[in-house]
């Protein structure tokens, strides 16, 4: 049984993106459909998430090897527009702490700010040391070592100083710094790996909702899981092996789901991950099976809040 695409697109649209997802909710979704329906269904969802205001994030296997929780977090971190998202929160600083921002949206110099809003310089970046503390330091929602970076990240865009320590953690952000002295100065302690990956992705969570966005909707394009070794002609080739790594992270997030406010991940996948006798079905995870396969559903309609959905054009 499957139900009607656009039946589903309307209830993930009014209980998630418009609603529960905005209010810092949480949820995964595996979405199973042709090729052509889940391309479908992907740029729908893409455009409601965008109307609702969260940032869209698309993640594809066949690029991105998704073997641990980390590789996840770089996926989504390499895809978020830093830049940005630190104006919106020095923006939110300054004018919390009753000051005016000259050029809304508009990167401006410390010095400029300061003249705008009749401080000295050396003053308002004292003043902005201690919104720092009390607003990023002492948030408990943050790991120590992402309070740190984002410290140093809204530091770089303000002073505009700092610029190789700013690219140094952007580097670290994405999983792809080399050396790890090159963030000690940000006081920094360790790269993102297994140990701190549930901590970090909790973290970005909560970041960038400050940073004046509503949530994520990542799109997780799994199909690249099924394929066997001769279909595979480029891009990242996963043996059964690996594909239970893959449902072991969903499975992660599933669990977690709760403590990732604003995040909604959707796992797009094509029949063959349900084909029972396959060595790369969800099935032969037991441990994600159980959480996205109803053991109960009436005997003539699917669920369209259900984990998993098998829906049709």
């Amino acid at each position: 049984m499957t139900v009607p695409l656009d039946d589903w697109l309307g209830v993930m649209d009014r209980e998630y993106t418009n609603s529960f997802i905005p209010e810092g909710g949480g949820a995964v979704r595996v979405v199973v459909a042709t090729a052509e329906t889940l391309d479908l269904a992907a740029a729908t969802l893409r455009d409601h998430a965008a109307h609702a205001g969260l940032q869209v994030i698309a993640v594809d296997l066949a690029e991105t090897r998704l073997h641990m929780l980390q590789n996840l977090f770089f996926a989504i971190a390499a895809a978020l527009p830093w830049q940005s998202m630190m104006q919106t929160r020095i923006e939110a600083l300054v004018t919390k702490n009753g000051y005016r921002w000259p050029a809304p949206g508009r990167r401006v110099a410390l010095a400029e700010l300061a003249e705008a809003n009749g401080i000295a310089a050396h003053l308002l970046r004292r003043e902005f040391h201690q919104w720092l503390t009390s607003d990023v330091w002492h948030d408990a929602n943050l790991a120590q070592d992402f309070r740190s970076a984002m410290i140093a990240l809204l530091e770089a865009q303000l002073t505009g100083e700092s610029d190789a320590l700013r690219d140094a953690v952007i580097e670290w952000l994405r999983g792809d710094l080399r050396a790890i002295a090159r963030v000690k100065p940000a006081q920094i302690g360790a790269r993102i790996g297994r140990h701190n990956a549930r901590a970090m992705l909790m973290s970005l969570c909560h970041w960038v909702r400050d940073c004046g966005q509503r949530g994520m909707l990542v799109l997780l394009d799994i199909r690249r899981l099924h394929q066997p070794k001769a279909a595979v002609a480029e891009g990242f080739y996963y043996s059964p092996g690996a594909v239970m790594d893959c449902y072991e992270v969903l499975r992660q997030v599933i669990d977690d789901a709760e403590h990732f406010p604003g995040l909604f991940l959707v796992a797009l996948a094509e029949p063959a991950a349900l084909t029972a006798d396959s060595p790369r079905a969800i099935g032969k995870y037991t441990a994600l099976e159980m959480r996205v396969v109803d053991d109960v559903r009436p005997h003539d309609r699917d669920n369209p809040l259900a984990p998993l959905v098998r829906v049709a054009a």
